[in-house]
């Protein structure tokens, strides 16, 4: 009878190591749906009597989040935060990550700048034509149903350039985040990384 030994049955038994590129496209698949949240928006008022808004001057999703937030981790926008969170990882862990997030905010302050300088313009720009459109209405040269019916033009113009300037900053909003994920990767060990990937729920 032939006997294996045991240190050869222990290395059929445990799972193969994941190669960098698998674990980069794991990165890059949690990007990806972390980053849609980018585009979950909502796009409040425009009427007659509501000027056109959105909430947190259009930083959506996970870039919206505030430190303030960290302190009572629920909400989709929070899974990166409370995955890492549930692992428990150690001092050492734990100080990379928030050196890694501290780098996150930083990029995702700078992105953000430019781009919320340009959301408050187009925001400016439709609340001028909103008044222009209740001005017309006040001085009876358009009919209540026209009024209805310019505020759903006006509501669905804004939409198309929110979303398009949206899709501009897209990647560099992106990039912020790629960098962090990819930090978190290397940071936890590869059961930690595993545990993570399933966390998200990619």
């Amino acid at each position: 009878m032939t006997v294996i030994p045991l240190f050869l049955l222990n290395s059929c038994i445990q799972e193969e190591k994941l190669s960098p590129i698998q674990i980069e496209n794991q990165v890059d698949a949690i990007v990806e749906k972390i980053h849609s949240g980018f585009f979950d928006f909502e796009v409040k008022g425009g009427t007659e009597d509501q000027r056109i808004s959105i909430e947190n001057e259009g930083m959506d999703g996970v870039y919206g989040v505030r430190m303030s937030d960290l302190e009572n981790l629920e909400g989709e926008n929070l899974s990166l935060f409370i995955c890492s969170n549930s692992l428990n990882p150690g001092i050492l862990q734990k100080i990379k990550i928030n050196d890694a997030s501290n780098t996150f905010a930083v990029c995702r302050y700078s992105v953000g700048l430019s781009y919320k300088a340009e959301v408050a313009v187009l925001l400016e720009q439709i609340e001028d034509e909103r008044l222009e459109i209740i001005g017309r209405f006040d001085q009876g040269n358009i009919t209540a149903s026209e009024l209805d019916a310019e505020m759903k033009r006006l509501r669905e113009s804004f939409s198309v350039s929110y979303l398009a300037i949206k899709n501009f900053y897209s990647e560099f909003f992106k990039e912020c985040l790629h960098t962090l994920v990819t930090e978190i990767s290397k940071i936890f060990n590869e059961d930690q990384w595993q545990t993570f990937v399933k966390c998200v729920d990619i």
